[in-house]
């Protein structure tokens, strides 16, 4: 993977047809990493695109097609052009990475648990990288990350990257005791329980997450492989996003989930207060969920400033009820048949009660309505 370098549209044609070409030579090498087919895919893909000058988004609708979902202890790659959730390029890169599946060792409980015949995600950990992906939080890879012509009406695969958590948490346990002091922002408790778990407990800890997630993406009125399309578009999605990580959070706190209540903590921690914290948060989805979850519970006196400048949270018990309304009242609005209503309501919804409309393009939103100096110094707008 070290020979596969990043390429961009722009610069001299002489230099985009040079590392084409580089490129295309080493796909052809990846025979270990990648089927035939899926070679074949992105090699006419690179053609097409070098075809038309590298000009505009390319469209890697064959590649998108044709990228595994590996099976436990398979190892997988891609190369092409992605477009990174958390990542600091907002534009269409080519990236190159492999990852190897390691689905966690609770996976015959959590399937008998919470049975789940459509799940298509895959735990995996990430064997090597281009510059995009090493740097930054990106964690996920889907179809609808691959530009291509046609929409994504079905995910083929979901590659998590499970082991980056490690260093990512680290992250957001920083930010929290920033915000809210050492300890537990929780009220009634002294410390957390998530911090200075095991790197391998992480990993496992993460993936039972992966699972949950998915479980309930595919739960409620609207399941998400029925309605892809459209919950994958911005507002409806953000929405999406945040009931599923809140029905993660009840499941966790409430049933006999493995590694529950650190995994209750990843999730409120994270959605809370890593995630405004990206940069250009106004363009980013996952900021969006946290300041809609903040606004959420600030307004039911759950996240609140404190008279020595930190912040603090209700207590778990009571969290856990405030986001069940969450979900019931997103889950209320999912229930609309037509699908202009539902996408009309789900706006209406978003706007009305979590973020500011955007002022200016290409901002997504114009913040949380709860008072921004919530996050503190964090927020970088």
């Amino acid at each position: 993977m070290d020979r596969l370098r990043e390429t961009r549209s722009g610069g001299r044609d002489t230099d985009r047809s040079a590392a084409l070409d580089e490129l295309s030579a080493a796909v052809k090498g990846l025979s270990a990493l990648m089927s035939e087919r899926q070679i074949s895919a992105t090699l006419d893909d690179l053609a097409r695109w070098a075809e038309s000058g590298c000009e505009g988004v390319p469209d890697f609708d064959a590649t998108r097609d044709a990228v595994p979902a590996p099976e436990d202890g398979e190892a997988a790659a891609y190369v092409g052009p992605v477009i990174l959730p958390n990542s600091d390029r907002h534009e269409v890169h080519i990236e190159a990475f492999s990852v190897v599946r390691q689905d966690p060792d609770c996976t015959p409980y959590l399937q008998e648990t919470y049975p789940h015949p459509k799940a298509v995600f895959q735990s995996t950990r990430l064997l090597s990288a281009s510059r995009g992906l090493r740097e930054g939080n990106c964690v996920v890879f889907f179809p609808e990350n691959i530009p291509a012509a046609t929409k994504c009406t079905h995910q083929n695969f979901a590659w998590f990257f499970f082991d980056r958590h490690v260093d990512i948490y680290a992250q957001t346990l920083a930010i929290t005791e920033r915000l809210c002091g050492p300890g537990s922002p929780f009220a009634g408790e002294d410390r957390l329980v998530s911090p200075g778990t095991d790197p391998e407990d992480v990993y496992q800890a993460r993936c039972v997450w992966g699972y949950l997630h998915d479980y309930f993406h595919h739960t409620g009125p609207r399941p998400l492989d029925l309605h892809l399309a459209l919950k994958t578009k911005w507002r409806p999605g953000l929405l999406e996003e945040l009931k599923v990580d809140m029905k993660t959070a009840i499941a966790c706190y409430e049933e006999d989930v493995p590694y529950g209540p650190v995994v209750f903590e990843y999730v409120l921690l994270e959605r809370l207060f890593r995630y405004p914290a990206q940069p250009e948060p106004l363009r980013n989805f996952d900021s969006g969920t946290g300041f809609a979850l903040g606004t959420w519970l600030a307004a039911h006196g759950l996240f609140t400033g404190t008279g020595d400048g930190r912040r603090a949270l209700g207590p778990k018990a009571e969290i856990v009820e405030c986001v069940r309304e969450l979900v019931a009242l997103i889950e209320e609005i999912e229930t609309a048949e037509d699908d202009e209503a539902y996408r009309s309501g789900a706006v209406d919804f978003l706007y009305g009660t979590l973020l500011r409309r955007p002022e200016t393009r290409p901002d997504r939103y114009g913040g949380p309505l709860a008072p921004i100096g919530l996050w503190g110094s964090e927020v970088h707008v």
